[in-house]
């Protein structure tokens, strides 16, 4: 194993504190306490992901990928430490403001993807801007826009049944995207992808992260795709290495 792979992230007083769609996390600890004993997950983590840049964290299964990015989400609240995202401290915030912050800052891409079947494309892609009642107007412009720029614009009006895996994919990064997101979090987006639909993907993530900027961070065990990324991290025994 090379020293790079054995290589601390980065010691906390060479992070600089992002800013505008960045991700700073110090000292994080996530502990499940079970009859018997307490199982810590994630041991004194830190992580900086800076503004308009890609990172990656990787891992076998069970390594505790799913359990940071719950964290980072804000589905999940850790045992310890600080996590801010895009500049705002959200460890302290009460679960209203969490969703407030999900839906206004966030945008996730999942690997089942999970349109809605009873909506069109473009309503799936609307979706975020709905919860958050802001103007159908707009909003369905910001939609249209979005799955123009994935290559959709042909699929407004399909439904999920009608349009194929890759397609299905496609959409999920529409979705994640409107409303204007700065920090984006990806779960395993190759996971259900054949490889040629996995590479595509990755290309249409890069051209738009290089036009739009936002931060971009991925979690996967797909070395293929991680290969791609240009800062990358493995999650092993609860502590991040970079690699």
């Amino acid at each position: 194993m090379s020293d790079a792979m054995t290589e601390k992230a980065p010691d906390k007083k060479d992070i600089t504190i992002p800013g505008d769609g960045g991700i700073e996390i110090r000292g994080l600890v996530k502990e499940f306490r079970g009859e018997r004993e307490t199982i810590q997950v994630l041991k004194d983590l830190d992580l900086i992901v800076p503004p308009g840049s890609i990172a990656s964290v990787e891992g076998a299964s069970g390594a505790g990928k799913s359990t940071l990015l719950n964290i980072i989400g804000t589905i999940d609240h850790p045992s310890r430490g600080m996590v801010r995202l895009d500049s705002q401290d959200v460890t302290g915030m009460t679960e209203r403001e969490k969703e407030a912050f999900r839906a206004h800052r966030l945008g996730f891409i999942f690997q089942h993807h999970y349109l809605l079947p009873d909506f069109t494309v473009l309503e799936n892609a609307m979706m975020p801007l709905l919860i958050q009642r802001k103007p159908t107007g707009p909003g369905r412009a910001d939609a249209i826009k979005h799955l123009e720029m994935v290559g959709l614009g042909e699929r407004l009006h399909h439904y999920p049944t009608q349009i194929s895996g890759g397609e299905m994919a496609r959409a999920g990064v529409a979705r994640a995207l409107v409303g204007g997101k700065r920090l984006i979090l990806a779960d395993e987006p190759s996971g259900n992808l054949d490889k040629q639909n996995s590479d595509r993907l990755a290309d249409l993530l890069w051209r738009l992260q290089d036009e739009l900027k936002f931060t971009l961070l991925i979690v996967t065990h797909d070395m293929e795709l991680a290969s791609r990324v240009p800062v990358r991290y493995r999650l092993i025994d609860g502590a991040l290495r970079s690699i």
